[in-house]
């Protein structure tokens, strides 16, 4: 079953609000837990010292990595100090 096709048989399911917060419930579930393994994988790609590149709140910035965490990296930017980036946000440079 594709996205579309349930999304549309979703809105004739007649699901009960309890039912409609237990999906809720499992869907973030998952994507915490994609978004966790992608923490990780990534975690093992990059090194304290390796240049990335990443989108932020002011656009494309590229740094240095300082610090690897659990998932995410402290980032040494030229002219804007030290950020705090999700590693899922990062590529290597």
């Amino acid at each position: 079953m594709n996205l579309t096709t349930f999304i549309s048989n979703l809105h004739s399911a007649n699901l009960s609000e309890a039912e409609l917060i237990i999906l809720n419930k499992a869907v973030i579930t998952e994507l915490k837990a994609q978004r966790s393994r992608a923490a990780t994988l990534k975690r093992f790609e990059l090194n304290a010292g390796d240049k990335v590149s990443f989108n932020g709140r002011r656009g494309y910035t590229e740094g240095t990595i300082v610090r690897i965490k659990r998932k995410k990296a402290i980032v040494a930017v030229d002219g804007s100090g030290r950020w705090d980036v999700p590693l899922n946000m990062l590529t290597a440079a």
